[in-house]
């Protein structure tokens, strides 16, 4: 029942099967790397922006 609500909700938020977003973040993972092995730093996350920002609780970071 729980991956049935989880599906639901990409669904909603997402489309079904989003091309665009898998393109985005294939062409991202790609350029993170291509740009981290030149030497520079920088997250694949930077580079999509439609995704959405990952939220960190203050556990986690404290644990860090």
């Amino acid at each position: 029942m729980v991956e049935i609500k989880q599906w639901a909700e990409y669904r909603y938020r997402r489309g079904s099967l989003n091309i665009g977003r898998r393109v985005e973040q294939a062409v991202a993972n790609m350029m993170s790397i291509y740009i981290k092995s030149n030497g520079g730093d920088i997250e694949a996350l930077e580079l999509m922006p439609h995704e959405d920002d990952v939220v960190v609780s203050f556990e986690d970071q404290i644990e860090d």
